[in-house]
């Protein structure tokens, strides 16, 4: 997460780098609200993974980014997964975790693809100008 974080701060661009912000908070942010009981479902990270999904969401909507739309649909069926949980209660605390840590990889790896596009667009327009 933080390769891919710092990746996306050195080599990208505006939303790449704010994506790689709001990701570094959420990382921040998610054990502080994540609660010690594993059969109920986490409702402060279910806000904190909520919000995350938002701001992909309003970047795929006013960038031309497509790197973000995938984003945006991975973070969504992290939050998709903490509704599960809500809802069935038969859903395995392992499933739920091992879910979420899937979606979290999905997202990071779109945001590696987006810098890295970046940073070769860079390059690409630094070697038309010579």
């Amino acid at each position: 997460m933080l390769l891919v974080s710092g990746l996306a701060l050195w080599r990208g661009a505006g939303p790449e780098r704010s994506i790689a912000m709001a990701n570094l908070a959420a990382w921040i942010l998610t054990p502080l609200a994540y609660r010690n009981t594993l059969m109920d479902p986490q409702w402060g990270v279910l806000v904190v993974d909520a919000m995350f999904m938002l701001l992909l969401v309003w970047f795929a909507v006013t960038t031309d980014r497509n790197w973000l739309l995938f984003a945006a649909a991975f973070q969504l069926l992290a939050v998709i997964t903490h509704i599960a949980i809500a809802v069935d209660p038969g859903v395995r605390t392992l499933a739920y975790f091992r879910g979420l840590v899937i979606w979290s990889y999905l997202v990071l790896g779109a945001l590696a693809v987006g810098a890295w596009n970046m940073h070769r667009e860079r390059r690409a327009r630094l070697a038309d100008r010579t």
